[in-house]
């Protein structure tokens, strides 16, 4: 087993076990919710799958990445586990309700700014630059997580919510499929 190979299996695990709690998570939330349908959680618990499912793919670019070290590991474990805790703040394991967004709202987009801020590095660590056109994408969602943080207003939350699962899917297309 090369290490790229044992690698992609801790990613895998890590990520396998995020998108379960996401997916469970969310069809928990849709046939037992007695109350009305919280579209900023739905719409971040999409968006965070969708950016689970590139990050996902996108280790494939890790293939070539020579010499290993135990700061890259480390480094590839911390990135991965962000997703885990998104997909706990979304939807507790040891929660029997889904908890409603302004309980979690703070604990998501401190997530989200941690995410999009540690996320660079482990992009400059793999390819060695950043490319020009991802640093608004990473400074735009911070910025409006931030915002979100202290603004504390439910229609600003279900604009950014929809917002970031657009940017996502839109992010994966661009970058994935078409360059």
């Amino acid at each position: 087993m090369s290490r790229f190979e044992y690698l992609f299996v801790l990613i895998s695990i890590v990520a396998g076990l995020a998108l379960t709690q996401l997916l469970s998570g969310l069809a928990w939330s849709l046939r037992h919710s007695g109350r009305k349908v919280d579209y900023a959680h739905v719409l971040f618990w999409l968006g965070t799958i969708a950016l689970l499912y590139g990050i996902w793919w996108n280790s494939f670019r890790w293939e070539e990445h020579q010499p290993w070290t135990f700061s890259d590991y480390s480094l590839i474990f911390v990135y991965m586990s962000i997703f885990y805790v998104m997909a706990e703040i979304l939807h507790p394991r040891t929660s029997t309700v889904v908890p409603r967004f302004d309980e979690i709202r703070f604990s998501l987009y401190i997530a989200i700014i941690f995410f999009h801020w540690f996320e660079p590095l482990v992009i400059y660590v793999r390819d060695g630059f950043l490319s020009w056109d991802y640093l608004p994408l990473v400074i735009h969602i911070s910025a409006l997580a931030a915002i979100g943080l202290f603004l504390r207003n439910r229609r600003f939350d279900q604009i950014f919510a929809g917002w970031y699962l657009l940017v996502n899917i839109a992010w994966q297309f661009a970058a994935r499929f078409v360059g």
